[in-house]
């Protein structure tokens, strides 16, 4: 559960992370996000002088130092790596399941709305994604780096799919059956 934030900057930041995690970029407005932060709307262009790209990669930054504090919790080497994975989609349907069944990724969700034009904010995607293969690649059990990358990959993308079908299915049950059988690919590997 995320920290109550007190000041204005901080509750602003909040609630374009967690409105980026339901509706993307395209659907997170500034009245919205001044509306959720209870913050005036004075406030957002004092402390965001760029608006909403600016607002919108700053919260990516912070939900991008989450997401991968949160990956690095089950890839530290004390479980396999088909244990860690488990127990990461199984984590990730609870947590969907408990936030009500409407979040998704704000990484993922951002990187579909991407336009020409959004450079700061694909590049903070691009690197996010880049950083969870690295931080998975040294703990999957195949004998080359390629093929770890390669692996480590298809749990990223098995992961953001999972977001897409679980929120389709309003339940959790993807990221469980999705989890399950990456595990089971490990232990054979």
């Amino acid at each position: 559960m995320l920290a109550t934030p007190t000041g204005p900057r901080d509750r602003l930041l909040q609630a374009t992370e967690t409105l980026l995690r339901e509706a993307g970029m395209a659907g997170t407005g500034i009245k919205e996000v001044v509306k959720r932060s209870r913050a005036p709307i004075g406030s957002l262009y004092h402390y965001f002088p760029g608006g909403k790209t600016q607002l919108v990669t700053e919260a990516l930054e912070i939900h991008a130092g989450r997401s991968r504090a949160l990956l690095a919790r089950f890839f530290t080497g004390k479980a396999s790596a088909a244990t860690a994975v488990r127990q990461l989609f199984d984590t990730a349907a609870e947590g969907f399941d408990r936030g009500g069944a409407d979040k998704g990724c704000a990484i993922g969700a951002v990187s579909l709305d991407l336009q020409a034009g959004d450079a700061e904010a694909q590049r903070i995607c691009q690197a996010t994604f880049e950083g969870w293969v690295d931080l998975i690649e040294p703990h999957l059990p195949f004998p080359t780096r390629s093929a770890r990358a390669s692996f480590a990959v298809t749990i990223v993308a098995a992961l953001e799919g999972s977001f897409v079908l679980a929120r389709a299915a309003r339940s959790g049950a993807p990221f469980r059956d999705v989890g399950k059988a990456l595990a089971t690919a490990l232990r054979h590997s």
